[in-house]
């Protein structure tokens, strides 16, 4: 199997932190580029005030920094994607538009009410994959 491109989208939950060490790990084995992803879903209504891209913007950085400061520090090549959609729908889209060869994520993210077995986002994307996946649960 040949991996050139990981897709890693991130929720700031510490399962999506392991996915990122899993990532860097496999990265680095297959001399890959991660596309680290972070998917805001933001209601109708509140996109029409000013303040709330400067928040929704501030917010994506807040959950992508950790993740960013372990791939440099990792030195492992990434590109960000920030995008104002459900995670749900642009996981898969993403995959299919870059030509990933796996998308690494957590099983849950941070709702803890979400599913009990396996994350509501995780099982929605897991039907509509273009590639392999790697689900993620704990530290390798």
């Amino acid at each position: 199997m040949e991996i050139k491109k990981i897709l890693l989208p991130v929720d700031g939950s510490e399962y999506s932190s392991n996915a990122a060490e899993e990532a860097i790990s496999l990265a680095k084995k297959f001399d890959a580029e991660i596309i680290l992803l972070y998917c805001s879903e933001t209601f109708q209504t509140l996109k029409q005030f000013k303040d709330f891209s400067v928040e929704s913007i501030e917010y994506a950085n807040k959950i992508l920094a950790p993740v960013r400061e372990m791939l440099k520090k990792a030195g492992a090549r990434y590109i960000e994607r920030v995008i104002d959609n459900s995670p749900s729908e642009e996981i898969p889209r993403v995959a299919k538009k870059e030509n990933v060869d796996l998308i690494i994520m957590a099983p849950r993210g941070t709702n803890p009410l979400a599913s009990i077995l396996l994350g509501s986002v995780t099982t929605r994307v897991l039907k509509q994959l273009p590639c392999n996946v790697l689900v993620v649960h704990k530290k390798s």
